[in-house]
């Protein structure tokens, strides 16, 4: 089954900050090349939705997977409607768990 990926509204506010922020230390290749990186690693989510840590504790149904060595993804997985719901994107050690926290409201 392929599944749906949703974003959370906030994601692209995610995905800028991420680009601003390595766009101003390491330039515009290599904020592309993140941005493509995490990119890649949402789209594997359509096929197996169910990888990464379950996290429960956060909110209910939360999963994260690392991207690299400084993204992380946080998301819910919905099998009822074979969709996949992403939460934040985080990168340099902001607090993803705080961010899908709030915005699994």
């Amino acid at each position: 089954m392929i599944y749906r990926i949703r974003y959370h509204p906030l994601v692209a506010r995610d995905l800028d900050a991420i680009a601003h922020w390595i766009l101003d230390y390491a330039g515009p290749d290599a904020a592309a090349r993140k941005l493509a990186e995490i990119e890649a690693a949402v789209a594997t989510l359509k096929t197996t939705p169910h990888k990464g840590s379950l996290r429960d504790e956060i909110a209910p149904g939360v999963r994260a997977i690392p991207v690299g060595r400084k993204a992380v993804i946080a998301f819910v997985v919905e099998d009822e409607a074979a969709e996949v719901l992403i939460y934040a994107i985080t990168y340099g050690g902001a607090d993803w768990a705080m961010r899908s926290s709030s915005r699994s409201r």
